[in-house]
């Protein structure tokens, strides 16, 4: 699994390495997720934030522990779902603005740190 982690890894920073590097602008992979989340796919800051929190944040108080098992990951899923069809179904004009994806980052990296972290200690 590690080796898969790594691979993974070299395989982004090649690529963004050559997006760097070919003639068009505004072409690498931070923009077009910027871009995607302001048109209609404004689920991405949450999943990002959630995701981060996950691996990176998380608590150890089993108060906020909600299982082992993929309820966490079936929300965070089911909230994507939900807000690509929100997103379809209303019909937006305008950018979504930054600091409305800045709100969903940080509800992202709340609900990865208290409802879906790694750190719980296993109760023996």
């Amino acid at each position: 699994m590690t080796y898969i982690m790594i691979g993974f890894a070299i395989l982004y920073v090649a690529i963004e390495v050559l997006l760097n590097v070919n003639e068009s602008d505004e072409d690498t992979s931070n923009v077009i997720l910027l871009k995607a989340a302001q048109k209609k796919l404004f689920f991405i800051p949450f999943a990002l934030g959630a995701i981060l929190a996950h691996l990176f944040l998380g608590t150890e108080d089993a108060n906020y522990r909600m299982s082992n098992s993929m309820y966490p990951v079936l929300i965070l899923f089911g909230a994507a779902l939900l807000s690509i069809g929100i997103a379809y179904l209303i019909r937006f004009n305008k950018k979504v603005p930054i600091w409305v994806l800045s709100v969903l980052l940080g509800l992202g990296l709340l609900y990865g740190h208290l409802l879906w972290s790694m750190n719980y200690m296993e109760i023996v």
